[in-house]
Parts: C-alpha cells; sequence; structure tokens
C-alpha cells in the first residue's frame, strides 16, 4: 500500500509541474467570464479523461498512437495565437467602433450562453488545455495501472484526486502573489501566447507529430 502510494505521488509529480504554471497563467486571468472554480473543474476534468484513458489502456485496450497523441499541440498554439489577436483587437479598437462592438457583443453573448448550455467555455478551455499537456502522462501512468489490483488502482486515484487539488491551490497561491501577479498581469499579453505556443510545439515533437506529418505529406 505505502508503495502504491509512493509510486501515485511520484507519476503525478513528475508528469504534471508545468501544469503548476498553467494552472498560474489561468488563475490571473480570472475575472467576470473565467472564474476560479471554471479553472479547477476544467483541471480536474483533464487530469480525471487523462486518467480513465490510461487506465482502460493498462487493461489492454489499444490506446491512440503517440503521434496522434500529439496532435492536441494544436490546441495551445490555437490558444495563444487567439491570445495575442484578441490583445491587438483590444489595442486597434476606436471610438467609433464601440456602438458596433456592442451589438456584436450582443450576438456573441448569445452564442457564447448557447454553448454554456452544454458547457461552460472557460471550463472547456481550462480542460483542452490540460489534455493537450497531458498527453504524454498516458505513458507513465499506463505501466502505473498495469497489473494493479482494484484496491491499488483506488489509491492511486484518490491520490491524484488530492494531488489535483493541491496543484490548483498551489497554482491560485502563485497567482496572488504580489510579484507575480504585478508582473503577469502587465505583460500577460506577451506571456500567454509565448508560453501556450511554445508548450504546443513542444507536444508536437515530443510526440512525433511533427516527423510524422512530413514523413506523410511529403512521402
Amino acid at each position: 500500500m505505502i508503495s502504491t502510494v509512493i509510486m501515485a505521488f511520484v507519476s503525478f509529480v513528475s508528469t504534471n509541474i508545468d501544469d503548476i504554471v498553467i494552472l498560474m497563467l489561468f488563475f490571473t486571468q480570472t475575472n467576470n467570464i473565467m472564474k476560479i472554480h471554471h479553472v479547477v473543474i476544467g483541471q480536474y476534468l483533464g487530469i480525471g479523461v487523462l486518467t480513465i484513458v490510461s487506465i482502460i489502456g493498462a487493461l489492454g485496450v489499444s490506446v491512440v498512437p503517440d503521434e496522434y497523441v500529439g496532435l492536441l499541440g494544436l490546441v495551445p498554439i490555437y490558444l495563444g495565437i487567439k491570445a495575442y489577436v484578441d490583445h491587438k483587437k483590444d489595442d486597434n479598437k476606436n471610438e467609433e467602433k464601440k456602438d458596433t462592438q456592442v451589438k456584436n457583443d450582443t450576438q456573441e453573448n448569445r452564442k457564447i450562453n448557447v454553448i454554456r448550455s452544454f458547457i461552460n467555455p472557460s471550463i472547456f478551455k481550462v480542460f483542452s488545455l490540460t489534455l493537450a499537456n497531458g498527453g504524454d502522462n498516458i505513458g507513465i501512468y499506463i505501466p502505473l495501472f498495469a497489473g494493479k489490483s482494484l484496491v491499488d488502482i483506488l489509491v492511486t486515484v484518490i491520490i491524484f484526486i488530492m494531488l489535483t487539488a493541491l496543484w490548483c491551490f498551489i497554482g491560485l497561491r502563485l497567482s496572488k502573489h504580489s510579484f507575480v501577479k504585478k508582473n503577469i498581469e502587465k505583460y500577460q499579453h506577451i506571456f500567454v501566447p509565448i508560453i501556450f505556443i511554445c508548450l504546443g510545439i513542444s507536444i508536437l515533437i515530443k510526440n512525433g507529430t511533427i516527423s510524422f506529418l512530413c514523413l506523410h505529406i511529403f512521402s
């Protein structure tokens, strides 16, 4: 039992260290649209899906090849580009566009409300990035769950649940630190796009997706 707890702890920490930075960035962006509980729920959903897929893989069911898992790297790249474009749009707004913007915002709000009837966009944003960033976790978690008894699997899942809460707490506390909060709020239009895009490229490279695509496109 002790060895199960230790292995679960080491596996989670070693594969999710970078998630603390991502969570910190999300928590610094909380506002009337993205709230703290949206970040927490999105993180839990992402870790939950990764854990379930790993358990299924440990039971001998084939999982998605790494090359295709790497396609999840397109998610943070998209979010990074979107953050940059949105910031540029805000910078380029002028007084003449305000009335039009209000109308567009009303239409946009209607669209968002429809989406929210299924899943909150903020939750989905955190979930998708957590899932994309955790694609390589599956390679660690499958051996972790392989050959384990039902009790060991339940203990491991409980440890993951507790550590996810700890990760959210650490990310939130870091986002509230005066130095971090001051600088990220001031330069988040630079930090967020760069970190998200670099993360996406890293995911594509780690999973061999870029070479896989090049091989099939140019072969």
